[in-house]
C-alpha cells in the first residue's frame, strides 16, 4: 500500500468543482517519498540530492489534504530541516537548496504569485503611495518564520518580500492595504487567546460590515490572520486601531462547552478516537483554549466528546468525511503476534466465531450509512452508526474478513474492516495468555513380604532275598544318597540338611528351610505439563515369549511377542479459582503373578485400574490407590497311609508352607508453576540436580567472617 493515495471521493469532488483530497496511510513517511508524491500531484520537475532529504516526517491527514495543502505541508517540513524549494532564474524546473541560500537563488517574481510554483518565493512589489521603509518595518510583524526577509528599495519605491509562498501572499495583502492608505497606516498584531485567528478575524470583519448596514460608520482597515503566531494583524489608520482591538477583545472569548455522542460506523472506535484527539482536540497553543475531553464507551461503541461548538463542528465534518469513504478503501491489513499459544489452534477459534456470526456490527443490517442523529444537547446533525454483518473468509460478502496464519513468525494475518479487526485484536490479546504450568509428581511404592517353610524327609532301603534285590524309596526331590554308595554324596539345595547312610543297606536325608523376604520398591517420576493438558507417566516391563510351529517333520520355535506389565498414569490438571486443581486421572497397575505353563505361552497377568476426578489444593498430595494382594499356601507330599501315622508319619512326608503379601501405593502431587521466568521450577528442581551431580551455574554463597 502506497504511503499516499488520492481520496476515493475524488470523482464526486470533481463534479462539485472541489479539488481532490490526499490521505496518508502511514504516520511516518520518508521525506523523499513526500517530495515524489508532490511531483506527481503538481506535474513539476524537481531536482535534489537524495542524501540531503533523508529522514522521516509525521503526517496525519485527518479528513484529507488538498494538493495545495499537501505542497504547503511539504515545504514546511523542508524549512524545518533548513531546506527550501526554489525556482532559479532562467530554469523551468525546481530545486532543493539550503534555506540560508534560498533568498539569493530564488528568482524574482514581479507583481504577484500567479506564476510561482516553488515553495519559497521572492516577490517585487512597486508602491504608489506608501513609503518602502515604513512598509518594510510593518511587514516584519507578519513575516516571522525562519528564512523570511523584507528588503526596502527607496530609490524605486519598491519592496522585496521573500519566504514561503503562503506567508508571502499574506504579506502582500498587507502591502496592498498600506499602499492604498497612502502610508498613514498602522500595523499591529493582537494575540488571540480563545478562538482561532481565522475565525476571529472573519467574525470581526462581518460585525463591522453589519454595523455599516445598521447605519454606523464601519471601522477602516482590514484584519489578517497570522496562524504562525496565533494572532490577528490589524492594518488600519492609527485612529482606528483601538476600535479594532476593542472589537477583537469583545469576541475573543471562550466558547461554551457541550457534550456530543458519536458512534463511528466505518472505522474502529479506537482509531476514530485517536484521529479526533490528534486533529481536533489537540492543544493549539492558545492561552486558556479548551482542549476538550474524549471518552470511549466500549459498551455501546460510542465516543463521548466534551468540547466547544466549533470543535464539535470539526468533529462532525471529520466523521462525515470518514463515513463517505467507499468500502474498498476501508479494508485494512493487520497482523497479530501469537506468543503463548499454537497459532493454528487460535486461528480455528477466530474462524469459528466469524462463521457463527460472533462478531457483528452494532447497527441494523442494510443501513447504508446515510442517516444521522443529533448529539444529545447539541442541535447540529452528527454522525450515527450503520453497517452490515461481518462474514468469515469462506463467505463472498464484500464486508468479509480474511484470516490466515504465518507459521514462520507465529502470527495471524487479517484483512477486513478496521472495526472488526480492532475487536479481533482485543480478542487475541485476551486469549493469547501465558498459561500456568503444573508440575506433576507421582510416587509409586511397592511393598512385598514373603515367608516360606519347607520340612521333608527322604528314605531309601536296599536289601536282598536269595536271588532278588529290593529297593524301597520315599523320594521328594531332596537328593537322598544311594545306599549302594560307600561314601556320603553332596546333597544339593539350601537350608538345614542331615544325611544318614548305611552303605549297602540304608540311606536317608532330612531337610528344613525357612525363608523370609521383605522388599520395597520406590519410583518417583516427574513431568511438567501445561494447564488443562494431559500428562502421562508410564513404567512398563515387557516380557517376551516364544511361539512354536509344528509340521509333519519339523518343529520351529520363534519369537512370539511381548506382554506388558507395569504402571500407567494419566493426569489432566486444570487450575481453578483460588489455586485449586481439578485432577482428571486414571491409574492402571499390572503385574505377572505366576510362571507360564509353557515357554510359548505368556505368563499370567493381573491388572487393576482406577480413574476419577478430584479437586485438591495446590501442592497437596493425593493417595490414588492402595492395592494389597495376600497369598497363603500349604503343600504336603506324603506316602499313602504311612504319611498319616501320627508322629511316625513325619518320616514319610514333605511339607511346605508359604505366605506372601504385596502392597502398591500411588501418590500424586500437582504444584502450580506461575513464574514467567520459571524461578519456582528452578527451585523445586534444585534438589534433583544436586542428586544427579549437575551444576546449575549459580554462584555458591559462602559466609564471610568479619573481624
Amino acid at each position: 500500500m502506497a504511503p499516499f493515495a488520492l481520496g476515493q471521493d475524488a470523482n464526486e469532488a470533481v463534479e462539485a468543482a472541489e479539488p481532490p483530497l490526499w490521505f496518508a496511510y502511514q504516520e511516518e513517511i520518508e521525506l523523499s517519498t513526500l517530495l515524489n508524491t508532490c511531483v506527481h500531484a503538481l506535474d513539476i520537475t524537481l531536482e535534489y540530492e537524495p542524501e540531503s532529504v533523508l529522514g522521516f516526517v509525521t503526517i496525519r491527514s485527518g479528513p484529507g489534504l488538498s494538493t495545495a495543502e499537501l505542497w504547503a505541508l511539504t515545504n514546511r517540513h523542508l524549512t524545518a530541516q533548513d531546506l527550501a524549494c526554489v525556482q532559479s532564474p532562467g530554469e523551468r524546473g525546481l530545486s532543493i537548496v539550503p534555506l540560508s541560500e534560498a533568498a539569493n537563488r530564488a528568482r524574482l517574481e514581479e507583481g504577484g504569485l500567479e506564476d510561482a510554483k516553488a515553495g519559497y518565493v521572492r516577490v517585487l512589489r512597486t508602491l504608489r503611495n506608501a513609503d518602502p521603509s515604513s512598509v518594510s518595518d510593518a511587514l516584519r510583524n507578519v513575516l516571522v518564520s525562519q528564512g523570511s526577509e523584507v528588503n526596502a528599495i527607496p530609490a524605486t519605491s519598491q519592496v522585496v518580500v521573500s519566504g514561503l509562498a503562503p506567508q508571502v501572499a499574506e504579506a502582500l495583502r498587507v502591502v496592498d492595504a498600506l499602499d492604498e492608505a497612502g502610508g498613514d497606516v498602522a500595523v499591529e498584531s493582537v494575540a488571540v487567546k480563545h478562538l482561532s485567528p481565522t475565525a476571529l478575524a472573519t467574525l470581526a470583519e462581518r460585525v463591522s460590515t453589519a454595523q455599516e448596514k445598521a447605519g454606523k460608520a464601519p471601522a477602516e482597515g482590514s484584519l489578517l490572520a497570522n496562524l504562525n503566531t496565533q494572532s490577528v494583524v490589524i492594518v488600519a489608520p492609527p485612529g482606528e486601531v483601538d476600535s479594532w482591538k476593542a472589537l477583537l477583545e469583545e469576541f475573543d472569548r471562550a466558547e461554551s462547552v457541550v457534550t456530543g455522542h458519536y458512534r463511528p460506523r466505518r472505522f474502529s472506535l479506537g482509531e476514530t478516537a485517536q484521529l479526533i484527539e490528534e486533529t481536533v482536540l489537540a492543544d493549539r497553543g492558545m492561552e486558556g483554549a479548551p482542549v476538550g475531553k474524549l471518552v470511549q464507551d466500549e459498551l455501546t461503541g460510542t465516543l463521548i466528546v466534551t468540547a466547544t461548538w466549533s470543535q464539535q463542528e470539526e468533529i462532525r465534518g471529520l466523521l462525515e468525511r470518514l463515513e463517505a469513504t467507499p468500502a474498498e478503501s476501508r479494508r485494512a491489513l493487520r497482523s497479530y503476534p501469537v506468543k503463548h499459544r499454537d497459532v493454528a489452534e487460535l486461528l480455528d477459534i477466530l474462524r469459528d466465531l466469524l462463521d457463527e456470526g460472533g462478531l457483528l456490527d452494532e447497527t441494523e443490517e442494510g443501513d447504508d450509512g446515510g442517516g444521522s442523529a443529533p448529539v444529545e444537547g447539541v442541535s447540529s446533525p452528527l454522525a450515527n452508526v450503520g453497517g452490515s454483518r461481518v462474514v468469515s473468509s469462506a463467505d463472498s460478502g464484500g464486508m468479509g474478513v480474511t484470516l490466515t496464519q504465518d507459521t514462520g513468525t507465529n502470527r495471524i494475518v487479517a484483512v477486513g474492516s478496521p472495526r472488526v479487526l480492532d475487536q479481533l485484536g482485543e480478542l487475541v490479546a485476551q486469549l493469547d495468555l501465558q498459561s500456568p504450568q503444573v508440575l506433576v509428581e507421582a510416587m509409586i511404592v511397592s511393598l512385598t513380604e514373603a515367608q516360606t517353610l519347607d520340612l521333608g524327609v527322604e528314605l531309601q532301603k536296599a536289601f536282598r532275598r536269595d536271588d532278588l534285590f529290593f529297593r524301597l524309596q520315599s523320594l521328594f526331590g531332596l537328593g537322598s544318597p544311594d545306599p549302594s554308595a560307600t561314601s556320603l554324596a553332596q546333597v544339593p539345595g539350601t537350608g538345614f540338611t542331615s544325611v544318614v547312610l548305611d552303605p549297602g543297606s540304608f540311606g536317608g536325608v532330612i531337610r528344613a528351610l525357612a525363608t523370609v523376604n521383605d522388599g520395597r520398591s520406590l519410583t518417583i517420576p516427574k513431568v511438567l505439563v501445561n494447564n488443562n493438558e494431559q500428562a502421562n507417566l508410564n513404567s512398563i516391563l515387557q516380557t517376551p515369549y516364544t511361539s512354536t510351529s509344528l509340521s509333519t517333520s519339523t518343529s520351529i520355535t520363534s519369537f512370539g511377542g511381548t506382554l506388558d506389565a507395569g504402571t500407567t498414569i494419566a493426569v489432566r490438571p486444570q487450575i481453578t479459582e483460588g489455586d485449586m486443581l481439578l485432577l482428571d486421572y486414571s491409574v492402571a497397575l499390572s503385574a505377572f503373578v505366576g510362571e507360564s505353563a509353557d515357554a510359548s505361552v505368556p505368563p499370567p497377568r493381573q491388572e487393576t485400574s482406577l480413574s476419577s476426578v478430584a479437586t485438591v489444593p495446590d501442592g497437596y498430595a493425593v493417595v490414588i490407590g492402595g492395592l494389597e494382594i495376600e497369598t497363603e499356601g500349604d503343600s504336603t507330599s506324603k506316602l499313602p497311609l504311612l504319611g498319616d501315622i501320627p508322629l511316625i508319619g513325619s518320616l514319610f512326608r514333605n511339607e511346605s508352607t508359604s505366605t506372601s503379601r504385596s502392597r502398591f501405593f500411588v501418590f500424586l502431587r500437582c504444584s502450580v508453576m506461575r513464574n514467567k521466568l520459571f524461578e519456582d521450577l528452578k527451585y523445586v528442581s534444585r534438589q534433583d540436580l544436586d542428586v544427579a551431580g549437575i551444576e546449575t551455574g549459580a554462584p555458591e554463597v559462602r559466609p564471610l567472617i568479619m573481624r
